[in-house]
C-alpha cells in the first residue's frame, strides 16, 4: 500500500483532493487526483456526475464511487478499480481536509462515504 506523503486541495469552483507519493510508487509525486466541478457536470447524465479521477481519450469519465476513510487508510473504488493508500502520516489538519472535501464533494450523495 502506498504511503500518502502530502495532500493538496482545491476548494473553489473545482474541487480537487490530490495525493501524493514518494518517487517511483506507482503515482509518484504526480500523485492520485480525485476532481468535481458541479457547475460543469450540468450537461452531463445523471450517471455521469461526480467525483472523477480521471476522462480517458474515449471520453469516459472514471468516476468516484465508494469512499472508506479512517485515520489510517483511504481505500476509493471506481467502476473498475478500487485503490487504498496509507494516509497515517499526514498531519491530522490535513486529514481533515480530506473528510472536509469529500464531504464537499459528495453534497448530493452521489458515492457512498464512509469515515471512522
Amino acid at each position: 500500500m502506498d504511503e500518502v506523503q502530502f495532500v493538496l486541495i482545491e476548494d473553489n469552483e473545482d474541487l480537487v483532493l490530490s495525493f501524493s507519493f514518494k518517487e517511483g510508487t506507482e503515482f509518484g509525486i504526480d500523485g492520485f487526483i480525485i476532481q468535481r466541478n458541479p457547475i460543469w457536470e450540468l450537461p452531463l447524465m445523471p450517471h455521469e456526475r461526480g467525483p472523477m479521477i480521471e476522462w480517458t481519450e474515449d471520453d469516459e469519465i472514471i468516476l468516484v464511487k465508494e469512499v472508506i476513510l479512517n485515520r489510517k487508510t483511504i481505500m476509493i473504488k471506481t467502476q473498475y478499480d478500487k485503490f487504498e493508500f496509507d494516509i497515517s502520516k499526514i498531519p491530522d489538519e490535513e486529514y481533515n481536509d480530506v473528510v472536509m472535501i469529500l464531504t464537499k464533494m459528495n453534497f448530493d450523495n452521489v458515492f457512498k462515504f464512509s469515515k471512522s
